[in-house]
């Protein structure tokens, strides 16, 4: 039981917030590249995979960073930095993850398969990013990104929104995960860990902004590109409200609290383009 339980706190499943922050953009790129037109195992397929997607990047980041963990207060009663598992027992449950995705693929198409391929590669990589990139959060926002696999999987690949609804989803990982770098900045400098808040020093906030913003302008152009009505234009605007809420959490440096909310942010997202897309 000790063992089950040390498994599911590897897969991070005892801290859903990750996942919402992948299957809600996910969702939304269903709802947007189909225009509403989506079925019913498409959307099994992109609950199930963000799932498994969301739990296997936890677990190659925990691998990785095994040696590192142990001396960051928030990290070193993890699995693998407390011993509760071994090296071997976290790569059997990262192959397993894996295997699962490969059998969800198998439901799917050859695109779909290989672009999941090139971002399966990018989520291995992405921990390792943080030893030689000064801002490994831009590599997150493109790897911790469903939208092109979900519109492989809609065959919708030559739909002109895809690249749009593509940068903003890494705009706002970007902006989140710099609000998470936050949390560790200090234990990061001592470790030699590259954020983008240690890149970005004092203006992090403001630079966290302008992602933001940049989000809300690439789905305001989804919006005019698919003649969406006010509608869409106003959930724009209600999403503006969430990142200034988020930034008056961390002027009270409630950084987590900020990222935790982009979770409802992303949400609020998927709910008013349900309400463009499917009236």
């Amino acid at each position: 039981m000790n063992k089950i339980v040390a498994i599911c706190e590897l897969m991070r499943l005892d801290k859903p917030v990750g996942i919402y922050l992948l299957m809600w953009p996910a969702l939304l790129a269903l709802v947007i590249g189909t225009q509403g037109s989506f079925q019913p195992l498409q959307t099994f397929i992109v609950i199930v995979g963000s799932i498994l997607v969301r739990s296997a990047g936890c677990v190659i980041n925990d691998l990785w960073d095994k040696d590192l963990d142990g001396n960051v207060e928030r990290t070193k009663n993890r699995p693998l930095p407390s011993q509760k598992l071994t090296s071997t027992e976290g790569w059997s449950v990262f192959v397993v993850l894996g295997g699962l995705s490969f059998a969800l693929l198998s439901l799917t198409n050859i695109n779909t398969l290989i672009v999941s391929i090139a971002f399966g590669a990018m989520i291995v990589i992405y921990p390792l990013t943080k030893r030689f990139i000064a801002g490994p959060q831009l590599f997150l926002g493109l790897t911790f990104n469903p939208v092109i696999i979900v519109y492989a999987m809609t065959e919708q690949l030559n739909n002109p929104t895809i690249l749009l609804l593509y940068f903003a989803v890494s705009a706002l990982t970007i902006a989140y995960d710099s609000f998470y770098g936050l949390c560790d900045q200090q234990d990061d400098v001592k470790l030699g860990i590259n954020s983008t808040a240690i890149w970005w020093g004092k203006n992090t906030l403001k630079v966290i902004g302008i992602f933001q913003a940049l989000s809300m302008c690439l789905l305001g152009m989804i919006g005019w590109l698919d003649q969406l009505n006010f509608i869409w234009f106003l959930g724009v605007l209600g999403l503006g409200l969430f990142f200034i809420y988020q930034h008056s959490l961390a002027d009270k440096n409630e950084y987590l609290a900020a990222f935790k909310n982009n979770h409802w942010a992303s949400l609020f997202m998927l709910f008013n383009a349900t309400a463009c897309y499917l009236n």
